[in-house]
């Protein structure tokens, strides 16, 4: 029984993680691709960015992967 419960937790970690990393990378990519004028990767914006992407999938899986640990240790009892 831990085993499936550790797989739960796995796969709810995996799936939040996923879907955490879309929802941040939505912001990312509304830029014109015909304008690259005002391309600045290097830039402190570009870099913030990319950072809230990396918080908010590291949030979106230790929540999910939380709330299965959760709902499995009630359904347990």
């Amino acid at each position: 029984m831990p085993s499936f419960i550790g797989l739960v937790v796995l796969s709810a970690g995996l799936c939040g993680a996923a879907w955490g990393w879309r929802i941040g990378t939505k912001r990312l990519y509304r830029r014109s691709v015909f304008r690259d004028d005002d391309d600045h990767r290097g830039a402190r914006g570009w870099r913030r960015r990319i950072r809230q992407r990396y918080v908010t999938t590291i949030g979106y899986a230790l929540v999910s992967a939380l709330a299965a640990f959760i709902v499995m240790m009630a359904i347990r009892r």
